[in-house]
């Protein structure tokens, strides 16, 4: 029996995982995410004893990825295991080339605000974000943004989040910039083709910034800072950073084929896949059939 949690079936964001699309299989039961016997836990833990994965959304437009071992800095992409076979494995199209071709390639809607910049780029997040306070705090993330302010003072634009929209977000971050001669605002990937690199807390923003030959420096744990597709700087603000593209490159292309897929996918597809990584012992259980890169809105 496949037990996925009940959130997972309240999420706004699935349209086709929910109680009336799974009550005809037999095989698939909806608990609660804390259940010892949940397969599937949306935006939780992996690891409650038994055979379970955990799901949440990343790092591309509608799509989404299943975890053996856990979120952010506790992803199977951070393992060993898990650099060696980013390492070894060989893309059919390059990510690149699948994300950069489709009409949304962000995780979230860009404005079409156009900056140019030569500087440092800091890449906002949502301070309450799951993958702030995973590790820390919104309090920790906000000492990072003053922080890096200071640090690179006018070489520094910081680029914010499209979801930094409330008044004491935004004012609080303004109010850094401000004192010390920073720039800021909602802008587009124009303000990182040109820039010396881009800086972040743990944001996935970083995969934009992969597959656009982009370099990142990260400054907390994450998804890939044990890949060396990021320079991590552990607390540390650099003035330069480490040759990480060929990495990234890797990182990028095994994301978009071994890791991700469609939140989109039909119900059909949804419960075929899920069968499949239950019964998988594989640290990536992703097939081509289910991957990212072939069931996008751009056909390869």
């Amino acid at each position: 029996m496949i037990t996925v949690p009940r959130y997972m079936m309240d999420l706004r964001t699935i349209p086709n995982m929910s109680y009336g699309h799974v009550a005809q299989y037999h095989d698939v039961h909806i608990g609660h995410r804390d259940d010892a016997k949940c397969n599937f836990v949306w935006g939780g833990v992996a690891g409650h004893g038994g055979h379970n994965m955990v799901i949440e959304t990343g790092f591309f437009w509608e799509a989404a990825h299943v975890d053996t071992c856990g979120l952010y800095g506790d992803s199977a992409l951070n393992t060993r295991q898990g650099v060696s076979e980013i390492k070894e494995f060989c893309a059919p199209v390059r990510a690149m080339d699948v994300i950069t071709r489709m009409p949304q390639q962000s995780k979230y809607q860009q404005t079409r605000g156009d900056v140019q910049w030569d500087g440092v780029v800091l890449a906002s997040q949502n301070p309450g974000d799951r993958s702030i306070v995973y590790n820390a705090s919104p309090d920790a993330f906000y000492d990072f943004v003053k922080g890096a302010c200071e640090y690179y003072q006018d070489r520094l634009f910081i680029k914010l989040h499209p979801w930094n929209s409330s008044r004491d977000v935004v004012d609080r971050i303004a109010a850094y910039a401000k004192a010390n001669g920073c720039r800021y605002a909602k802008t587009n990937h124009s303000v990182i083709q040109d820039c010396e690199f881009v800086i972040v807390w743990n944001s996935t923003f970083g995969m934009d910034c992969f597959v656009r030959n982009v370099p990142v420096a990260q400054f907390a744990p994450g998804y890939w800072h044990m890949t060396g597709a990021v320079t991590f700087t552990d607390g540390v603000y650099p003035d330069s950073v480490d040759d990480t593209l060929v990495m990234a490159h890797k990182l990028a292309n095994f994301c978009t084929w071994k890791y991700c897929f469609n939140y989109q996918q039909s119900t059909e597809q949804w419960i075929k896949m899920l069968r499949h990584f239950a019964q998988s012992s594989e640290l990536f259980p992703m097939t081509p059939e289910f991957c990212y890169a072939n069931n996008t809105h751009w056909s390869i």
